[in-house]
């Protein structure tokens, strides 16, 4: 019996108002992170990635990558979470 099989079977035995419940529950951390990628500048950094992206993947051989524009992403999607997410938790 490997793991897979052991968690199907907890979930299985608990009570059918506990799944739901479960099932219900969001993770605050995705919800916040959503919330943050609709605000203008996570919207334009994504923008820029898609860009690099685009570019690097139109060109055959390349050691391009958009690393620098992931982080500036990430970096303003993560910055305003921080001011957000504990908000949000019990």
């Amino acid at each position: 019996m490997g793991l897979e099989d052991e968690r199907k079977m907890l979930i299985e035995s608990r009570d059918p108002k506990e799944k739901e419940e479960e099932e219900e529950e969001l993770d605050p951390l995705t919800t916040v992170r959503e919330q943050c990628e609709q605000l203008e500048k996570c919207v334009k950094a994504q923008e820029r990635l898609d860009l690099c992206d685009e570019h690097v993947c139109s060109q055959s051989h390349t050691e391009e990558d958009c690393t620098g524009e992931l982080f500036d992403f990430l970096h303003a999607r993560d910055h305003c979470v921080a001011h957000k997410l504990f908000n949000n938790l019990k």
